[in-house]
């Protein structure tokens, strides 16, 4: 599950906002990868605009969203008031989406640490 992309579109065919996720079926879990707006078109509600589009493509999904700065988090904490879904960021990821290399490593963790230290 590769990720995938809603894209906002100014009159003239530019792009001015675009937010990439991935997101699992099965699990009914999502990652926002990132989010971007223009510079020109900032502090326009266009960012919320796209989340709000994203949760109305998953509804009932659980989210999460990449380590975000200061603004990010500032963001995503108003999106999680004004919409009542949650938006940490860095939570787990479901099998289906992490990665094949990051799967392989948390075998090797699970295996070799402690019970009490291992990695759920």
């Amino acid at each position: 599950m590769g990720p995938s992309e809603i894209v906002l579109l100014h009159d003239d065919g530019r792009v001015i906002g675009r937010l990439r996720f991935r997101a699992c079926p099965t699990c009914r879990t999502g990652r926002i990868l990132d989010i971007w707006v223009c510079n020109a078109w900032q502090r326009q509600g266009l960012g919320r605009e796209l989340v709000d589009s994203l949760l109305a493509l998953r509804p009932g999904y659980r989210w999460s969203t990449t380590l975000q700065t200061r603004d990010g988090r500032a963001f995503f904490l108003a999106m999680t008031h004004e919409t009542t879904v949650a938006l940490p960021h860095d939570s787990p990821l479901c099998c289906h989406l992490m990665g094949s290399l990051q799967r392989w490593w948390q075998r090797v963790l699970n295996r070799w640490l402690p019970r009490w230290t291992r990695v759920q």
